[in-house]
Formats: structure tokens, C-alpha cells, sequence
């Protein structure tokens, strides 16, 4: 099984929209000032406005009479089955949809409402390659992960987990230096080969390396954990379909959106290589 990155789940209350607030602190002064001065004020800057709507996702299943009279090698309960399948592809969708670059919306009466994903959220600490499209794509590189962990911490956050794809986590396993500052001896009749990196240590911080199927191949994501959270309006629910046949029939069903906090405590690398030779 895949390493997951664990995110706060937390109940959403008042409607399908989720509002908060980003706020910033004052550049740091070496200002003296004058004995018995007095005191001028000011007005604090505006705080920043962040708000995503629900989306709701479902899954169906649907078993018939049949299928649950004969009996299926390897399969105790169809109905069951079929109820985990439903349950384990949802929470995927989920996962999808918020490390992509969706945008949020409204929606209406013919239109669904959609969250925003992280991919879309970060627009303050990033890296590119060099020009749109697969011809323009690069190599991940240890310098870029360490200057997008610059620009984070430059803005106040605490970059702690990277967020990548397959191809992506292959190359950070080969490519960079991983300076852990001790070595260690294994065996020779361990017949054993490592060569991995779950954790990488950069000049402003250690972070967890995860891959995640559902994360873009293209991109890597580095963010504060402390900052995400996944707001739940309507948690998963098993529902039963009315029957209109010889089956029974159903689906599973919730209402979630994503918090990011302030969006300059991430980051993200776009038009990486995501596939081919790792040079």
C-alpha cells in the first residue's frame, strides 16, 4: 500500500461554501525610536479571502439476484464486495480531486458545484520549465526543490512533505545527494540494494516524500500539513437504490472541499519530465 500524506478532517458548518482568512505579518524593522516620541497608528492591511465549495461525489454498485443465488470463487458476499469497491474508489476521487488543478465553482441547476485544488490554489511559490507542453518539459532537479523550499520558508511556512507522482519519486531517489549526515553498513549476505529516498533533508527543513498515484505525473507539490485540512460537510454515506429490477442496487456518497490555509506555505514544480530516461 501506498504512504499517504495525513490530512485534518474536520466537520464543515454553515452552507456549501467554506470561507477563511489569510493574514501576514509586518516585514521585520531596525527602526530605533525616539525617547517620549509619540505614538502614530495605522490601519492593519486587509486580510486575504479564501473560500471553496463543496463537491459532492458517488459511486454506485448494482447486484443481481443471481449473482448473489450462485456461488463465485474467491467471493463470500457480492453485496459486500461491491459496497468496499464502491467505498475504496470514492475516497480515490476525493484524493483527485484535491491535489489537481480544478477550479471551484457554484454551480446551478443543471451544473455540479466543484472545489478547488491545491494544484490551482498555489500561484506564489513555484517552478517551471522551460515553456508549455510535453517539448518543454525538464528534469526534477535537487537545486529546484530546495529553492521552492526557500520560497516557502521565505513567506513564513514550514515545508514538510512532497507530494509527487512515480516517475518523479524515481528521480529524487536517484538524483539527489541525500546528505544524511551518517552511513550505515548492511551485509553482505543480506543480498540487499537500497536505492530510495522517503525523506530529504534540504537547507530549510526535512521533508516526507510521498508518492501518490493520483498526483500529477507533471508536478510536485511541497506543503505545510499544518495548513490543509479536508472540510467535511456530508460524510461518506451507504445509501440502498429503490428497486426497478431483479438486483440490488445502491451507492455511496459525500460532500467534502479542501481548506489550504494561506497558500504561501506551499509550492509546486510544473512541466517536469514524466517519463523516459532519468539522465
Amino acid at each position: 500500500m501506498q504512504k499517504r500524506a495525513e490530512m485534518t478532517r474536520s466537520p464543515l458548518r454553515g452552507g456549501n461554501r467554506l470561507e477563511w482568512q489569510a493574514d501576514s505579518l509586518a516585514s521585520a524593522s531596525t527602526t530605533g525610536i525616539v525617547e517620549g516620541a509619540a505614538i502614530s497608528y495605522s490601519q492593519p492591511a486587509v486580510r486575504t479571502r479564501h473560500a471553496n465549495y463543496t463537491h459532492i461525489r458517488l459511486r454506485n454498485w448494482d447486484v443481481t439476484f443471481t449473482q448473489m443465488a450462485v456461488s463465485t470463487a474467491g467471493i463470500k458476499n457480492d453485496v459486500a464486495r461491491e459496497v468496499l469497491k464502491a467505498l475504496k474508489t470514492l475516497v480515490l476521487d476525493y484524493e483527485k480531486i484535491f491535489l489537481n488543478t480544478g477550479n471551484t465553482g457554484a454551480g446551478s441547476t443543471s451544473s455540479a458545484r466543484t472545489a478547488k485544488g491545491l494544484q490551482k490554489a498555489i500561484v506564489t511559490n513555484t517552478a517551471v520549465g522551460t515553456g508549455t507542453g510535453s517539448s518543454g518539459d525538464i528534469q526534477l532537479t535537487e537545486d529546484n526543490v530546495n529553492l521552492i523550499m526557500q520560497k516557502i520558508w521565505t513567506q513564513g511556512g514550514d515545508p514538510r512533505v512532497l507530494l509527487c507522482g512515480g516517475h518523479q519519486k524515481r528521480v529524487i531517489s536517484k538524483k539527489f545527494t541525500a546528505k544524511t549526515g551518517f552511513s550505515w553498513q548492511i551485509p553482505a549476505s543480506t543480498r540487499m540494494a537500497i536505492s530510495n529516498i522517503n525523506k530529504y533533508e534540504g537547507a530549510f527543513g526535512t521533508v516526507d516524500i510521498i508518492a501518490d498515484r493520483q498526483h500529477m505525473t507533471r508536478r510536485i507539490t511541497i506543503i505545510t500539513p499544518d495548513l490543509v485540512r479536508i472540510a467535511v460537510l456530508r460524510d461518506i454515506q451507504q445509501y440502498k437504490g429503490a428497486p426497478t429490477a431483479s438486483s440490488i442496487k445502491g451507492w455511496v456518497e459525500a460532500e467534502m472541499t479542501l481548506e489550504w490555509g494561506n497558500e504561501k506555505g506551499h509550492g509546486k514544480h510544473s512541466y517536469l519530465k514524466s517519463g523516459g530516461t532519468i539522465s
